[in-house]
C-alpha cells in the first residue's frame, strides 16, 4: 500500500481571492501509476495584485495549476460561491483549463445542491443528519436575494463603487454552471458539519474533518434565526427587502435626465439616489454574511499533519464547531495541533474566532504553526475597525507562527510554496518559486 510522504501546498497570487493546491506525495506508485495527488481549493479572484506584484490573473494562474498537476486534478473544492472563490469557472482561460482537468470529485457546501427543493419536508439521504424544509428554505432564500440584488443593481442612478460591490454577491451564473456540469453523473458532493466528503479512494491517506457549514436543522444560528418568529428566516426577510426595494426603485424615479438646477427638486433627487446606493450598500452587507456562513470549512489529516482550510467561514459557521470542543476532546486536539492555518476570510475580524485562537496559544513554542493568508489590502475596508485584513488579528497570528500573504509578494511572484514530511512536519517554504 503507497504511504503519504510528502504535502505541499501553492498559494497562487490572484490579487484579492483564494486559490490554494494541496498535494500529496506517495512512497511508491499508487493503482493507476502516478504517485501524487492533488485537492484544489477555491479557484477564484475579485481584484489584480497591486501595483508592483504579478500582474496575475485567473488565465495566469490557470496554466500554472495544470503544470503543477501534471494535467490530472483529483478533487476541486469550491468552499461557497463568492466570485472570489470561483470566477476561475468563469473565465474563459480557466473555465478551459478546469474542464481539461475535469477533477471526478467536486466538493461543494450543501447550500449549492441543484437538487434541494425549497419544498423539502425531510432527510435527503438515509442517516445523514437532516436537509429538511429549513434548509431548502434558507438555501432558496439565498438565490432568490442574489436574483433581487442583481435586479436593483441594473437600476440606473447607483454609484459605480456600490455597482463593483453588488457583483460580488450576485450569482456568477457562469462559474456555477460549469461547476454543475462537473458535477454531473455523480461527481459532485455537498458537504455540510460531519458528513462524509467521499475523498477516500481520491486521495489515499488524506482524511478531511468538515466542520461546516452545518444545515439549518443542525444549528439555526447558520441562517440567523430572527429571536421573536420561530419560523422565519433572516435570509428570506433579506430576499423579501431586496425584492420590495427593487420595486420601490422602479417606480421612484430617483434619476433625471432634465437640468433640475438647484433648489428643493434637485435636493430630493439626490436625497433619493444616495437612500437607493445606502440601502443597496447594507444589503449587499447582508448577503455577504449569509453567503460567508454556507462556506465550506475542511480539516485535512494527512500523516501526522493537520491542515486548516476554512474559506470565508464566520462566527455564524464556527459555533457550531466550537460548541462541540468541550465535549469532543480529540476534535480539540486535531484543532489545536493544526499545522498549517488558511486564514478564514482573507482576514477579517470574525472569522478567527478568538476562542480558537486561545486553543492554539497551547501549542508548544518549539511547534509553530505556518500561517496563509491570501488578500489584497486597500480592497475592503476604509478604517481601522473596517480594515481587510485586520491589523489586530495579523499580529496575534504572528505569534503563532510564521505568517505568508500574496500581498506581500512585491518581487513579482506568482504563487508561495510550502512543503512538510508527512510523518512529521512542520511546512516550510520552498525557495525560488517560479516567478
Amino acid at each position: 500500500m503507497s504511504t503519504p510522504t510528502k504535502v505541499r501546498v501553492r498559494m497562487y497570487q490572484v490579487g484579492f481571492g483564494d486559490c490554494f493546491l494541496v498535494s500529496v506525495e506517495y512512497d511508491k506508485p499508487l493503482e493507476d501509476g502516478r504517485a501524487e495527488r492533488h485537492m484544489l481549493i477555491d479557484y477564484g479572484s475579485t481584484r489584480s495584485p497591486r501595483k508592483d506584484r504579478a500582474k496575475s490573473r485567473m488565465r495566469d494562474v490557470a496554466p500554472l495549476i495544470e503544470q503543477h498537476t501534471n494535467g490530472v486534478l483529483d478533487v476541486l473544492a469550491v468552499t461557497h460561491r463568492h466570485k472570489d472563490h470561483l470566477f476561475g469557472s468563469a473565465d474563459t482561460t480557466g473555465a478551459a483549463t478546469m474542464r481539461r482537468l475535469k477533477p471526478p470529485l467536486v466538493l461543494r457546501p450543501w447550500t449549492e445542491d441543484p437538487t434541494l427543493q425549497p419544498d423539502a419536508t425531510g432527510p435527503r439521504h438515509s442517516g445523514d443528519p437532516l436537509l429538511g424544509q429549513a434548509s431548502a428554505s434558507f438555501a432558496a432564500g439565498l438565490a432568490n436575494a442574489q436574483t433581487a440584488l442583481q435586479h436593483l443593481s441594473e437600476m440606473p442612478g447607483l454609484h459605480p463603487s456600490v455597482v463593483a460591490a453588488v457583483a460580488g454577491q450576485v450569482r456568477n451564473a457562469e462559474a456555477i454552471d460549469l461547476l454543475d456540469e462537473l458535477s454531473e453523473a455523480d461527481q459532485g458532493r455537498y458537504l455540510f458539519a460531519g458528513c462524509d466528503p467521499g475523498t477516500t479512494d481520491a486521495i489515499p491517506g488524506m482524511a478531511i474533518t468538515v466542520l461546516g457549514p452545518p444545515t439549518v436543522e443542525h444549528d439555526r444560528r447558520v441562517a440567523r434565526q430572527r429571536s421573536d418568529d420561530k419560523d422565519e428566516f433572516w435570509m428570506l426577510r433579506l430576499s423579501a427587502s431586496l425584492e420590495a426595494a427593487a420595486g420601490q426603485y422602479e417606480t421612484d424615479d430617483v434619476v433625471s435626465d432634465v437640468d433640475l438646477g438647484p433648489g428643493p427638486v434637485r435636493w430630493l433627487v439626490d436625497r433619493l439616489a444616495a437612500q437607493r446606493s445606502h440601502s443597496t450598500v447594507r444589503l449587499v452587507r447582508q448577503l455577504d454574511d449569509a453567503l460567508n456562513n454556507t462556506s465550506l470549512s475542511l480539516l485535512l489529516e494527512i500523516g501526522s499533519l493537520k491542515l486548516l482550510f476554512p474559506g470565508d467561514a464566520q462566527i455564524e459557521n464556527w459555533q457550531h464547531t466550537l460548541d462541540r470542543l468541550p465535549t469532543e476532546p480529540e476534535l480539540r486536539a486535531k484543532l489545536r495541533d493544526v499545522d498549517l492555518y488558511k486564514v478564514g476570510h482573507h482576514g477579517s475580524r470574525n472569522a478567527t474566532p478568538r476562542s480558537l485562537h486561545a486553543i492554539w496559544q497551547e501549542r508548544p513554542s518549539h511547534l509553530p504553526m505556518t500561517i496563509l493568508m491570501s488578500t489584497r489590502d486597500g480592497v475592503h475596508g476604509d478604517t481601522p475597525a473596517t480594515r481587510v485584513p485586520r491589523q489586530t488579528l495579523i499580529d496575534a497570528l504572528k505569534e503563532l507562527g510564521p505568517l505568508f500573504s500574496t500581498d506581500d509578494l512585491d518581487q513579482g511572484q506568482v504563487y508561495l510554496e510550502f512543503e512538510a514530511d508527512a510523518q512529521g512536519g512542520p511546512f516550510r517554504p520552498v525557495p525560488d518559486v517560479q516567478t
